[in-house]
């Protein structure tokens, strides 16, 4: 069950990039390299994040299956007993009790794929959090090592592993940023209209 927050956690990396520069246009410096995807799994802000994610969300998503499975035990009973009573070669005409186990089914996929979608939101929330944390980090290393462009693995076809900062990326993150949150600020109440009107004027 907890390989739904390590994927949440880890997916749509590829396009993440630490700078804007194209990499083809780089000729005075060399090209660094992170590889996103161990960032994540590695640094101490990626596995707090999905051990957050877990803990807060893992019983959840086993009470919403366990409500799936047994819905789904309900409409295959429900479809055995159509199918008893009707008679050979007839059409099955669905029952009251079949159609409420099929929509039983339905709405407790629902509920399932809710929990997933929050996660999945909840994840990205975590994975900016520690793209955001890690941008200066990979700029320090770049001055360092003088260095055109610091850009994600993944998003090019080839690179030298000697221009790999990934372990020395991760080392520094941990330095600073061990703990993602996983709860989103709230956007701003919006003021309610006032209510109030002048006072008429007599004549």
């Amino acid at each position: 069950m907890t390989k739904i927050f390590k994927s949440a956690l880890f997916a749509a990396t590829a396009a993440v990039s630490f700078a804007a520069m194209p990499v083809l246009a780089a000729e005075s410096g060399a090209v660094l390299t992170v590889d996103v995807d161990q960032m994540f799994q590695n640094s101490a802000a990626g596995k707090s994040g999905s051990q957050q994610l877990s803990a807060k969300y893992n019983p959840v998503l086993q009470q919403r299956q366990s409500e799936l499975n047994t819905a789904i035990t309900a409409y295959n009973a429900a479809v055995t007993a159509l199918k008893a009573a009707t008679k050979p070669g007839a059409q099955p005409q669905p029952t009251p009790a079949f159609l409420q186990a099929r929509d039983r089914v339905q709405a407790a996929q629902d509920a399932v794929q809710e929990v997933e979608q929050g996660v999945n939101q909840l994840a990205g929330y975590v994975r900016s959090q520690i793209i955001d944390h890690a941008r200066p980090v990979a700029e320090q290393i770049r001055a360092e090592r003088k260095a055109t462009a610091v850009v994600a693995k993944d998003s090019t076809l080839a690179s030298d592993p000697a221009n790999d900062i990934t372990s020395t990326l991760v080392q520094r993150l941990d330095a600073s940023f061990t703990t993602p949150s996983i709860t989103p600020p709230q956007p701003a109440a919006t003021p309610a209209p006032s209510t109030s009107s002048k006072p008429t004027q007599g004549r």
